[in-house]
């Protein structure tokens, strides 16, 4: 089986760190660095949206119930890495107006803002699906890791611990898309602290949660290759 949920977890956690901060520049009308903005939108929107799409099409999270990966990761990646490719060519795009000699920063954030009230119509679509998905998460009870898995194998006897971290990732990230997209189409910016908030706090838990993943997922495949049950 040839997943890659570790590098699609970290990935999203920057990401969405990434562009909590950029809005965060945006609403405090701070200049804009377009060039750099767009490399860093364009690598891990590259990023996730290829590794999604080929875990949206080909599902390689294997048998034995755990399908439903293929569908909780990769289809959130998949459109997550496109709004990020968006934001990296609108910002490609725009570089000269947002850096050249003569730049009116509170026009052209508030130019960048209105240019995503359209695009917001997905992120809340993405917004209510990830919603779904975290109810799903506890309501089935899935993600429990395998005993042979160090560190979250030790509560794979009690799948509701894991479901409930699952779903209450899911679900902060799904409160930030939610409340950007009223924020956006109702004119009322000062929600968008909110939904800031709502993905740095998921960015973070996203980021750690992959770079745990690296050893945990390695350590579960040396204790399944050797016969050992290393726990730490």
């Amino acid at each position: 089986m040839v997943v890659y949920n570790e590098i699609v977890a970290l990935t999203a956690g920057t990401g969405l760190l990434g562009f909590a901060w950029f809005l965060r520049q945006l609403i405090r009308n701070e200049p804009i660095e377009s060039e750099g903005w767009a490399a860093f939108f364009g690598l891990t929107g590259l990023l996730l949206f290829v590794t999604g799409v080929h875990t949206t099409v080909t599902w390689p999270f294997g048998a034995d119930g755990f399908e439903y990966a293929n569908i909780a990761f990769g289809q959130p990646a998949a459109a997550f890495g496109a709004l990020l490719l968006f934001a990296a060519i609108y910002l490609w795009r725009h570089r000269e107006i947002l850096t050249g000699d003569v730049v009116d920063v509170p026009a052209n954030n508030a130019r960048m803002l209105r240019a995503l009230k359209p695009v917001s119509l997905f992120v809340g679509a993405l917004g209510l699906g990830m919603a779904v998905l975290a109810f799903t998460f506890v309501r089935f009870q899935l993600g429990a890791a395998p005993p042979e898995e160090p560190i979250s194998g030790r509560f794979g006897h009690l799948p509701i611990l894991e479901a409930l971290f699952l779903g209450g990732l899911w679900g902060i990230v799904a409160v930030g898309a939610i409340l950007f997209v009223v924020a956006l189409l109702t004119n009322r910016p000062q929600l968008l602290r909110w939904a800031i908030w709502a993905w740095l706090i998921g960015g973070v838990v996203f980021l750690l949660f992959g770079a745990m993943n690296f050893y945990t997922h390695i350590g579960m495949y040396y204790n399944i290759e050797h016969g050992t049950m290393h726990k730490w």
